[in-house]
């Protein structure tokens, strides 16, 4: 199996049961949207083995596509909302978590699972530096520093249980953030490349976020960025 296929499922474990709700024993109706980075093990597997070592394509694929990254999820923890493989580059993550608010105003689950993987056991050889490209000539990664010339690639894994207000609440839930409001979009062609996002188009989003929270630019006391300060 794809370590990220692994990792994640494990972390959607950790993640209910640290909000209380016991993965194969529950009423609530739980969805999940996952993202994940590509599939290097797989191709490692197909240099390293002869084929007669590996199960048949069908099976490779069940475990290692990203397809059925949430699936697997929905089936090993007996879960019945929406199970959606999200793709969007390093955006992934981030706008599962918006689609997965989304599904719960409109009362599709009770619950939600969201987040992303990426798993890449090819890290550790590092990179060749290229002028101009995103990975950073230093391998640090300095947003909104002088000294910044790109970012550095990294393995990890993230999930967020997601409720109605009301129902976490109500729930007596540990809260540990609440969504006032959220916005995506994209830059199309008014950007200087297609991997450099616009000036525009990034101030048109966050507008739209903060209109759609209520919230004015001058309470936000804290922002999170992509390594290459977007």
């Amino acid at each position: 199996m794809d370590p990220q296929q692994r990792h994640f499922l494990m972390s959607c474990v950790h993640a209910l049961e640290n909000a209380g709700i016991p993965p194969l024993n529950t009423n609530q109706n739980i969805g999940v949207i996952a993202g994940c980075g590509e599939t290097t093990y797989y191709h490692a597997a197909l240099r390293s083995k002869p084929p007669t070592a590996l199960p048949d394509k069908f099976q490779m694929a069940l475990h290692h596509e990203k397809d059925f990254l949430a699936t697997k999820v929905a089936f090993q923890l007996d879960l019945n909302g929406p199970a959606i493989t999200l793709q969007a580059a390093c955006g992934s993550s981030l706008i599962g978590i918006h689609t997965a608010a989304g599904m719960l105003r409109n009362g599709e689950c009770d619950v939600m699972l969201a987040g992303g993987v990426l798993v890449d056991p090819d890290m550790s050889e590092g990179y060749k530096y290229q002028s101009q490209h995103i990975f950073s000539k230093d391998g640090n990664c300095s947003p909104f520093s002088k000294d910044a010339s790109g970012t550095i690639g990294a393995s990890g894994v993230g999930v967020v249980v997601l409720k109605s207000l009301d129902r976490a609440r109500a729930d007596g839930d540990r809260i540990y953030a609440v969504i006032e409001g959220s916005a995506i979009n994209n830059d199309g062609r008014s950007k200087m490349s297609y991997t450099s996002p616009s000036v525009s188009g990034q101030e048109s989003v966050i507008r739209q976020a903060l209109t759609n929270a209520g919230v004015r630019g001058d309470q936000v006391g804290y922002v999170e960025a992509h390594g290459t300060g977007t």
